[in-house]
C-alpha cells in the first residue's frame, strides 16, 4: 500500500531541512511549508526515529529530532530550486519547497482527512501563534501575541503554554519572551495556510466560541439597559421590552455572522 504523498513530502521536506542545518530539525520548522498540525508532524518525524538514523532528543528545551546521516555537513541556508517531492523547478522566488500540483495533490489529501480527523483546530492556532511568535519584534511577550491575535487573552495564554509543554517553543523568564527555533514563515505562507485550514470548521471552533459568548453578553447587556430604562425613566415596559428584544437578536446575529478579523500587518 502507498503512502499518501502528503507523508512522503513531509519526510522529505524534513530531510532537507535538516541537511541544511548540521542535521537538527525542530518540528516546528515545517509549519511554513505545509498546513500540517503539529500533531501530524510529530507522527511523521516519530515514525522516521523508529530507523536508527533518526533519533528525538531535547536540544535547549525545545524537541528536536537528530538525523545521523547528515551531523557532519556544514549548515547552509535552505533554498530549495527543485520540489521536494518530484525533485522538477519550483515555479518561480516564492517561499515554498513544493510545486503547485503536489501542493495541491497534499492538500485534497488533507481535505479528505479533515472530514474524519480534528487536526484543523489544532493546526489553525498552532500556525497563527507561531507566525506572531517568528514575526513580532523581540522580546515577544504573551500580552504582545495576544494584542495581534484572534483569539482572547487567556487563550492565548493556554495555547503558548500547550506549545511549550510540545517543546515547539520556550519561554525566556530573564526577558519575558517567547523563543522559536530558526525558522522563517512570511505572511504569503501564512495566509495561504490559514485559508485553507479556515474551510473546515472545526478550524474555526473556538473563534465561534468566543462569538457566541460576546453575542450572548451584548444581548444581555441591551435587555438589562432596557429593563433599568423602564424603571428609571418609567417609560412603558412592554414596548422598551419588545424593541430591546428584536435589537438584542438582531446584535447577536450580527456578531455571530461578523467574519474572522484577518491578522494585523507586523
Amino acid at each position: 500500500m502507498n503512502h499518501p504523498i502528503w507523508t512522503v513530502v513531509a519526510e522529505n521536506l524534513a530531510e532537507q531541512l535538516a541537511a541544511s542545518q548540521g542535521g537538527i530539525l525542530y518540528p516546528v520548522q515545517l509549519l511554513p511549508f505545509l498546513p500540517l498540525s503539529l500533531t501530524q508532524v510529530e507522527g511523521i518525524l516519530e515514525e522516521l526515529s523508529a530507523s536508527d538514523r533518526v533519533a528525538r532528543q531535547d536540544v535547549d528545551s525545545l524537541r528536536a529530532y537528530v538525523f545521523e546521516d547528515s551531523l557532519n555537513k556544514p549548515p547552509q541556508h535552505f533554498a530549495p530550486q527543485s520540489c521536494v517531492y518530484s525533485n522538477e523547478p519550483l515555479e518561480g522566488p516564492e517561499f515554498t519547497a513544493i510545486r503547485a500540483e503536489v501542493r495541491k495533490t497534499v492538500e485534497n489529501e488533507l481535505s479528505v482527512m479533515a472530514e474524519q480527523e480534528v487536526w484543523p483546530a489544532e493546526a489553525v492556532w498552532e500556525h497563527e501563534l507561531v507566525y506572531l511568535a517568528q514575526n513580532l519584534p523581540s522580546p515577544v511577550t504573551t500580552s504582545e501575541i495576544a494584542g495581534h491575535s484572534r483569539l482572547p487573552f487567556k487563550k492565548v495564554e493556554l495555547r503558548l503554554e500547550e506549545l511549550n509543554q510540545k517543546g515547539a517553543l520556550r519561554f525566556n523568564p530573564e526577558l519575558n519572551s517567547w523563543e522559536l527555533p530558526g525558522l522563517r514563515y512570511p505572511k504569503a505562507a501564512y495566509d495561504r495556510h490559514d485559508r485553507f485550514i479556515r474551510q473546515f470548521p472545526g478550524a474555526i471552533r473556538e473563534e465561534f466560541e468566543v462569538r457566541l459568548i460576546k453575542g450572548l453578553s451584548a444581548s444581555f447587556a441591551i435587555l438589562l439597559a432596557c429593563l433599568l430604562l423602564a424603571v428609571t425613566a418609567k417609560l412603558p415596559f412592554p414596548i422598551l421590552f419588545f424593541g430591546g428584544l428584536i435589537a438584542a437578536v438582531l446584535c447577536f446575529f450580527k456578531i455571530l455572522k461578523t467574519p474572522a478579523k484577518p491578522l494585523p500587518e507586523l
